[in-house]
């Protein structure tokens, strides 16, 4: 194990650029097969987050905006059903 606590996941690159995921590594990230997963590179550096968690940092960002302008998760719910419905009645009477 390396300093800190961090201890490298080595795999290999096959023919078809597919690249295996060692089990402990799903496992300390809740992954499974068939999950998605997001690349980015950093600084020459390949990171990796799975969508679910990158779609949980989403969901906090516009959280954070309807906070900043005072809009309350409720209303927007509310407002959304009200246009929906009305959508609704005007394309199917």
């Amino acid at each position: 194990m390396k300093k800190g606590g961090f201890m490298p996941y080595i795999t290999n690159i096959r023919d078809r650029r597919q690249v295996t995921l060692p089990a402990a590594m799903l496992q300390k990230l809740s992954l499974s097969v068939g999950d998605k997963l997001a690349f980015q590179i950093e600084d020459k550096k390949l990171v990796a987050k799975p969508i679910k968690v990158q779609s949980i940092d989403t969901m906090k960002s516009i959280q954070q905006v309807f906070q900043k302008a005072g809009i309350i998760e409720k209303e927007l719910q509310a407002n959304g059903q009200n246009l929906r419905s009305k959508l609704n009645r005007e394309l199917y009477g």
